[in-house]
């Protein structure tokens, strides 16, 4: 937040009542004092509490002498009614005790002595105004700090871009109440400034306001003030002054202010936030700019992050879209053979066809049509998984409720040609009773398959090497859930690759073997499902990946 431009206090601006029970006393001083001061005057306490609830008031100054109510019963109700106004008794020294009693209960601020004098009565109320400006600054600030902590801690706890500037916008229009805000973000080469949210939603100017897109060109002066930090308010009487651009701008939106706050990261301006009153709201003030430089602030750190968390976001699924690609190619010559033998029985029975047309050869229509049929889907349900990995990783699919079994035995029966050509059995167990999960069906397929092609390559060489995919009911911690299990006889993970397994580009293959994704992915895609990764091994005794997956994720569902 920047410190506020120092002003020359105006003493008007703060209204001043003096209260006497003598009406040549109240005259004298409002002839004596109108001219400096905004002056109210009251003959008795009962009528100037009237007025005190009427207007607002920065000082009063109290007679003590007066029937009823005296000064310093007056001024102590005063002080409970509102701490803020400055409270001046005028007295006689011979009311010592009751003044110093006055003053050590906080009733007054200060005190004039009978007889007065104009010098010292002005000098006493100016002073007493300051001290009353100088305590509404304070306040003033202490809101504002308070509202930004607390805008802070909300804007800087979201990562989501869109739900972020949202959150900001609404943030500036219902808590703070501003007529209406406009987010605006500078291209990358610093050239245009185009419209990326508003808030109030629904205004008529809305539609105007989403094409709106500035150039250098067409405002110069006014991109000059935004990349050098300078906050701008735009006032429709003076818009003749500003570019054409702007003059549309401020023309469309029809209000009378438009207060243009820059959003500066590391000494360069990424965007404007631009607030206006067009529904008739006040003038903006030095502390509102204040209020909202302080804001942009908070808000351009906020925004820098989101768009890191986004940019990493994109990068994870362009690796994870990678992952997929490559084994899909490790699949791919698995594939050619595993859809060649099916292709074979459907040859034969379409070829035998035109000879059997006149025959009834019940097992030749019956079995070996129905044969013929099933190898045609077992090819559909190949080619899908195969489209399904291909075209997977691009962070839209949705979650659905999947049988945890039949994703098991797809990724097995992909694999199989793979672990044949590394002799290595591959083998399948399912629990009865496993439920099923509500899960994005491609993100778990993926994990099994990294699951089994590491454990496939990790038993390759043995001389018996085997592989088991088993799909168990997990009852973990009371919670109703799902656990794939993928255990292999291979050599085992040593203790010190143990600690280093699931971090990204960590790889115990050969260079050309491996990139060290595989299992950073599988975590990543786990943890999507609020699931875990659990590993057992032991040297040369091989090693068991279990993924426990509960049955229904609020994250997944969300």
């Amino acid at each position: 937040m920047g410190l506020r431009p120092q002003r020359i206090l105006d003493y008007r601006e703060y209204p001043v009542l003096y209260v006497d029970d003598e009406p040549e006393n109240l005259r004298i001083f409002e002839l004596g004092f109108r001219r400096d001061f905004h002056i109210l005057t009251a003959s008795s306490g009962d009528e100037a509490l009237e007025l005190l609830h009427q207007h607002p008031i920065a000082v009063v100054l109290s007679d003590q002498r007066m029937p009823g109510m005296t000064g310093v019963e007056l001024l102590a109700r005063v002080h409970r009614l509102d701490t803020r106004i400055m409270r001046v008794l005028v007295t006689a020294y011979g009311d010592a005790e009751t003044l110093g009693a006055a003053i050590n209960d906080g009733s007054i601020f200060k005190y004039v002595p009978k007889p007065w004098t104009p010098e010292d009565v002005a000098q006493t109320v100016r002073r007493a105004i300051e001290m009353y400006a100088l305590g509404r600054e304070r306040a003033e600030l202490l809101r504002e700090v308070t509202t930004l902590n607390r805008v802070s801690h909300s804007i800087n706890k979201q990562l989501d871009l869109d739900r972020l500037l949202r959150l900001l916008l609404t943030t500036v229009t219902e808590d703070l109440g501003y007529d209406a805000a406009t987010l605006l973000f500078f291209d990358e080469g610093q050239e245009r400034l185009r419209f990326a949210m508003a808030a109030p939603e629904g205004e008529p100017v809305e539609p105007w306001l989403r094409g709106l897109d500035i150039g250098t060109h067409e405002a110069r002066h006014f991109f000059k003030a935004l990349q050098e930090g300078e906050s701008t308010i735009l006032t429709l009487s003076r818009l003749f002054d500003y570019e054409s651009a702007i003059r549309a701008w401020l023309t469309e939106v029809a209000a009378e202010e438009c207060l243009v706050v820059p959003l500066v990261s590391s000494e360069v301006a990424i965007g404007a936030l631009a607030i206006d009153n067009r529904r008739g709201g006040s003038s903006f003030s030095v502390s509102d700019r204040t209020l909202i430089e302080g804001l942009a602030a908070q808000a351009v750190v906020a925004i820098q992050n989101a768009r890191l968390v986004d940019d990493l976001r994109r990068s994870r699924e362009q690796v994870v879209r990678a992952d997929r690609l490559g084994t899909l190619g490790t699949l791919a010559a698995g594939l050619a053979h595993e859809i060649n033998n099916p292709l074979t029985s459907i040859l034969t029975f379409l070829s035998l066809a035109p000879q059997k047309r006149y025959e009834e050869d019940e097992e030749f229509w019956n079995a070996y049509h129905q044969l013929a049929t099933s190898e045609v889907d077992r090819i559909r349900g190949l080619v899908a998984s195969m489209e399904r990995l291909a075209s997977g990783g691009s962070g839209d699919e949705e979650p659905e409720w999947c049988e945890p079994a039949p994703m098991a035995e797809g990724a097995a029966r992909l694999l199989g040609q793979e672990a044949e050509r590394e002799g290595v059995r591959l083998e399948l167990e399912c629990e009865d009773d496993v439920p099923r999960l509500f899960a994005v069906r491609d993100q778990v397929h993926q994990v099994l398959l990294n699951l089994i092609l590491n454990a496939i390559h990790a038993s390759r060489g043995r001389e018996e090497g085997c592989v088991v995919v088993r799909v168990l009911r997990d009852a973990q911690d009371g919670d109703e859930g799902v656990v794939f299990e993928v255990a292999d006889n291979g050599p085992g993970i040593a203790p010190e690759a143990l600690e280093r397994l699931f971090d990204p580009f960590f790889t115990t293959k050969g260079p050309d073997q491996g990139t060290g994704l595989g299992l950073a992915i599988c975590q990543q895609l786990t943890a999507n499902h609020d699931g875990s990764i659990e590993v057992r091994t032991r040297e040369g005794e091989g090693a068991t990946f279990r993924v426990h997956l509960p049955v229904g994720s609020e994250r997944a569902a969300a």
